[in-house]
């Protein structure tokens, strides 16, 4: 950092604003039901699924609570400044609660006041950060494989939090091989996405949700087996005091 701001609060961390990043600042929040959906195709599961859409966005950033059941983001897409995320809950029904965050020129004002202690990128006149906002507070980042049983995660707190999802970790594994020698064939097929679910306990819990699973079988020579995608689950563990 060239120039920018550093303030140390008497418990000994750091602030730092530096001019060439900008902070995330509260967009939106809300709930949404993942309502119960079936996945197409033989062996498909019952899950929950639910969609969000927030406009006038520029480069934000969805952080989920769900206390119930484990979430996991199927998709993200973008439509000019609009974004919608896909999200898949294990258990059918479930809420979902959210938070966006994006830069300060298109986030929500928190505090509407005519004072306040506000920093701009003098290259670009952007703002980076403005004492009226919310901005957004990563305690841990986790970056980890999930897994078809339940992996728990420690992080530093026991309520008001959040889980930043980065990516969907949609993951499709195909076993099987011949059957007896040949020529016939079976396979096992499954498809999952990574999920957490945030427990009250210092922890969050880290499992593959299943959204299909069938059996194919026939003669002569078998279609190839093996693992495709990545069922890493990417994110960050979020402060949600205040929000």
């Amino acid at each position: 950092m060239v120039a920018g701001v550093r303030i140390r609060p008497g418990d000994g961390s750091l602030i730092q604003i530096d001019p060439s990043w900008e902070c995330l600042a509260l967009k939106s929040q809300g709930s949404v039901v993942c309502a119960s959906y079936t996945t197409p195709g033989q062996g498909g599961k019952t899950v929950g699924r639910g969609t969000i859409v927030v406009g006038g966005c520029n480069e934000p950033i969805l952080v989920v609570e769900c206390a119930g059941t484990f979430v996991g983001v199927m998709s993200k897409t973008q439509s000019g400044a609009a974004f919608t995320w896909t999200l898949v809950t294990e258990a059918p029904g479930a809420t979902v609660n959210y938070w966006v965050f994006d830069t300060t020129d298109v986030a929500q004002m928190a505090f509407i006041l005519t004072k306040g202690m506000r920093f701009r990128n003098p290259a670009s006149g952007r703002v980076i950060f403005d004492s009226r906002y919310k901005y957004l507070r990563f305690l841990q980042m986790i970056n980890l494989d999930a897994n078809t049983g339940e992996t728990n995660v420690a992080i530093p707190v026991t309520s008001a939090y959040g889980v930043s999802i980065c990516n969907s970790g949609f993951y499709t594994a195909i076993v099987g091989g011949p059957v007896g020698g040949g020529p016939f064939w079976q396979n096992n097929n499954s498809s999952f996405v990574a999920g957490v679910r945030t427990n009250y306990n210092g922890t969050v819990t880290l499992k593959l949700i299943n959204l299909i699973t069938n059996i194919t079988d026939g003669p002569n020579n078998p279609p190839p087996t093996g693992l495709m995608g990545s069922r890493k689950f990417i994110g960050q563990i979020v402060d949600l005091r205040n929000y």
